[in-house]
């Protein structure tokens, strides 16, 4: 017995003398508590754990044999959390089993997890501490749960080992452990870079593609022991300093600001990866911070993340300053750093000087005149510029490739009797000087009644028929026109009239005189209101007789395109007595041909014959003028008197041989007497009809 006390006491003091230089929670009741050690136990519902005491791994220099030799002893307490009340452990032996230094459990259950204290005492020494458990189940769809995890991280093509973590409690001395890889909780066909070692999955040139979780499964009798890590890939570490983005770092930025003006400077920069550092980016004026120069008005803003990947990042951090002031005018600089460097990028900011302010308003003025030039050229020289293109650039007009004429020209024939020198000149212009230009030298076709219609019992269907086969209506405006009521065939055919009201046919008015004062201009403002597609030009006279005049280029532009072929194009309009582009006129009498007219319609229609309401001719001249062709008729014959016909419209018949285009062989004189017959043929009155009149009041 004597023996024993010596060794005791050499125990104790080697117990006490080999604790750890560490800070003590307290002591309670005599007994050193070193609170909750820093392992941690983490495990899922239904595998097994062993907790062990911590005061034999980290805080005496003593194992369990040698405490229980010095006559200490080992107890174990559970609390649901630290510092609650604890209550002394009852083991079972089967489930949960204390088995020297540590406790088992064969499984775990989610009652289990709280705190575990071992507390090693006798008589008059005491030591205490206290290790977590954590028991939870799997996440929804997955082997593992997300907080019980380990984290790794690997560089992108470099090696990577990940390590089945904290089994060895599992493996059995000398045998070696026969461990599943799982990825994503699924069984995975690695790739030859990637290589298994006991208890390490080794991938050797690690992808983006590897990022994810890894589960590594170990049998430990009948029980399955999981642990996962989640392996993050970043882009390898740099050995560069962060590269500014903007502004520029090899110039002097300069920025020109007006004083009380806003102002925002940012600095954008490149991070490469450097670990966990977080980047460093600022703004300074001179060499002060912004934060030293007390300005509210001058704000530095937080570091933005603009985009990241595999570590690298883009950020940018922005300078605000309210209102410029003198004082802040200076030199602006961005720094940007890590461990391997500094970089920096500089912006001066000066005071916009007036002489651009000058230069701007002396641009935007030009700018305006330039505009005003261009607009007034658009509108003097639109006529010009617009056939310029369209002889240039335009096409020809599909639409109206199945039309057999250019144009149908519409007139109305001033009787010789009311023959003055305006309304000569306007009988020229419609009869010759019209036909000649756009036919001959702008190489148009043109239907002219007169001249190309041969008057039948389907007159008015015919006229229909031909208006549709052209691709303009030309109307000669005179006050004879409106007075005749020219435009009346297009109420007696539906046809015509439909074409002008839902412009289906386009309509060039051409007026040869002031209407207004003459006659009643409400009648002509009434039919342009009929017309739905309607140009108006006026004739302006005998100034406008050459050819490259406005009124023949608004005329031309009006008319349909085409391609313009070359021409000797500098004779007087007017001058018709010389052969060129109005030499060759028609021949045919138009006064012959509307009186002809007039016979074929009163006989094709002699229900018309019921009304008369035209008033115009008072009395008959004996002769008709058509382009220095003089026509006599015989005073004598068997005219009926002029006022047996009362107030109504009458015309005179002509020989055919004038219908025709030719002229009578001999005059007849007073001692050649005409034959009755013949009398009767080329003097008879007839009267026309208000449907005739209409008619024959228009060149058709």
């Amino acid at each position: 017995m004597r023996s024993r006390v010596p060794l005791q006491i050499l125990l104790y003091a080697t117990v006490i003398r080999s604790l750890k230089v560490v800070s003590k929670r307290g002591s309670v009741d005599g007994c050193t508590d070193w609170s909750v050690d820093y392992l941690k136990y983490k495990v899922l519902l239904g595998e097994p754990v062993r907790i062990k005491c911590a005061l034999f791994y980290g805080y005496i220099r003593a194992n369990y044999t040698h405490a229980q030799s010095a006559g200490l002893s080992l107890m174990w307490y559970k609390s649901t959390g630290h510092g609650d009340f604890e209550e002394p452990i009852s083991f079972d032996g089967s489930r949960m089993s204390k088995e020297e230094d540590s406790i088992w459990f064969r499984p775990a259950e989610l009652q289990d997890a709280g705190h575990y204290s071992c507390v090693l005492r006798n008589s008059t020494y005491c030591m205490k501490v206290s290790m977590s458990l954590t028991v939870a189940e799997n996440d929804t769809g997955v082997c593992f749960n997300y907080k019980m995890r380990y984290f790794e991280k690997a560089e992108l093509s470099k090696s990577k080992d990940i390590l089945c973590h904290d089994i060895d409690d599992y493996i059995q001395t000398g045998k070696e452990p026969e461990i599943t890889w799982y990825k994503e909780c699924r069984l995975k066909q690695w790739r030859q870079s990637i290589v298994k070692k006991v208890d390490v999955l080794s991938i050797r040139d690690v992808r983006e593609d590897d990022i994810g979780n890894y589960t590594c499964e170990l049998q430990f009798g009948s029980f399955v022991v999981r642990r996962t890590t989640e392996l993050s890939v970043t882009a390898p570490l740099t050995d560069k300093p962060p590269k500014i983005l903007y502004p520029s770092e090899n110039k002097m930025n300069v920025m020109e600001m007006q004083l009380g003006s806003p102002v925002n400077l940012t600095c954008r920069a490149f991070f490469g990866y450097s670990g966990d550092v977080s980047p460093l980016i600022y703004w300074m004026k001179g060499e002060k911070f912004i934060e030293d120069l007390d300005e509210s008005r001058i704000r530095e803003s937080e570091i933005k993340t603009i985009r990241e990947h595999l570590g690298e990042q883009e950020v940018s951090i922005s300078l605000t300053i309210d209102a410029v002031e003198e004082s802040d005018l200076g030199n602006y600089s961005c720094y940007v750093e890590n461990g391997h460097g500094r970089r920096q990028a500089n912006i001066q900011l000066s005071k916009r000087e007036l002489m651009y302010t000058v230069e701007l308003a002396g641009g935007l003025g030009a700018i305006l005149l330039m505009l005003i030039f261009l607009v007034s050229l658009y509108k003097c020289y639109r006529i010009e510029l617009m056939i310029f293109y369209r002889n240039h650039f335009g096409s020809e007009d599909v639409d109206a490739e199945n039309k057999d004429y250019d144009a149908y020209v519409s007139y109305t024939k001033v009787d010789p009797d009311q023959w003055s020198q305006e309304t000569r000149e306007e009988e020229r212009f419609a009869l010759e000087i019209l036909p000649d230009v756009l036919e001959k030298h702008y190489g148009y076709k043109l239907f002219i009644p007169d001249r190309d219609l041969i008057p039948t019992g389907t007159y008015i269907e015919d006229v229909a028929r031909c208006v549709d086969q052209s691709k303009r209506l030309i109307i000669v405006m005179t006050p004879n026109y409106v007075v005749r009521r020219g435009w009346s065939i297009f109420e007696l055919e539906t046809r015509l009239r439909n074409m002008l009201v839902s412009g289906e046919i386009k309509v060039i008015l051409i007026e040869c005189a002031e209407l207004r004062g003459i006659m009643n201009y409400q009648e002509v403002e009434a039919l342009k209101h009929t017309i739905k597609l309607l140009t108006v030009i006026k004739w302006p006279g005998p100034e406008s007789s050459k050819l490259n005049s406005k009124f023949w280029k608004q005329l031309q532009y009006e008319m349909p395109f085409k391609r313009p072929e070359p021409k000797l194009s500098h004779e007087q309009v007017l001058d018709i007595s010389e052969q060129g582009p109005f030499g060759e006129l028609q021949t045919v009498s138009a006064i012959s041909m509307a009186a002809a007219t007039s016979t074929a319609m009163a006989t094709a229609h002699p229900e018309l014959r019921s009304t008369f309401h035209n008033t115009y001719h008072t009395q008959l001249r004996q002769k008709h003028y058509y382009r220095s062709y003089e026509y006599d008729i015989p005073a004598s014959g068997t005219l009926p008197p002029l006022s047996s016909l009362g107030s109504q419209h009458t015309y005179c018949n002509i020989p055919m041989t004038l219908l025709n285009g030719q002229r009578a062989q001999g005059k007849p004189g007073r001692e050649q007497q005409p034959t009755l017959e013949e009398q009767h043929v080329n003097n008879a009155m007839l009267p026309l009809l208000p449907r005739e009149t209409s008619i024959s009041s228009v060149i058709w």
